[in-house]
């Protein structure tokens, strides 16, 4: 019996980048999920912005902002480095507080009000697309899997003349 190739067993393991994109969508479609769940259901509040960080190189695609939140019943949670698409953070350049939306039973889900459908809309096309490139993914791999199965490796063969 032959042993496998080098290239049958590289396209065995390559099954895994179509699993990593499907998980990477599934989390990414979870995320757009909870962003639109704590926009929609989420406790209106007043948050103070105390840091505001928007970077001019190209290479950075995210910004972050330092929130401190007061809720209504009167606590306060501070929100570290809460993540914002770069075309997204210059909106609030300028200002000391904007209106957030948090879910009481999850505190860590913090939308700002203005961006919330921008953000989740971007989670969401985000999640689709790395479906889609698992699933374009799987179909090469599935062929590649199926040619070195029937035919053989191709680095074996030997020249038609």
């Amino acid at each position: 019996m032959r042993k496998p190739s080098l290239s049958l067993w590289i396209a065995r393991v390559l099954w895994l980048a179509p699993g990593l994109l499907f998980a990477l969508g599934l989390y990414l479609g979870w995320s757009a999920y909870r962003m639109l769940r704590t926009w929609q259901e989420g406790i209106s509040a007043m948050a103070e912005i105390t840091e505001l960080e928007i970077s001019q190189r190209v290479d950075v695609t995210y910004d972050y902002v330092n929130l401190r939140i007061r809720l209504p019943d009167g606590r306060v949670l501070e929100r570290n480095r809460l993540s914002l698409p770069h075309t997204l953070a210059p909106l609030l350049r300028g200002r000391d507080s904007v209106e957030v939306r948090v879910r009481p039973e999850n505190p860590e889900d913090v939308v700002i009000v203005e961006l919330a459908r921008a953000q989740w809309r971007m989670a969401l096309i985000q999640a689709v697309m790395s479906l889609l490139g698992g699933v374009l993914f799987a179909v090469g791999v599935a062929w590649w899997n199926r040619l070195l199965r029937r035919q053989g490796d191709p680095a074996w063969r030997t020249p038609e003349t």
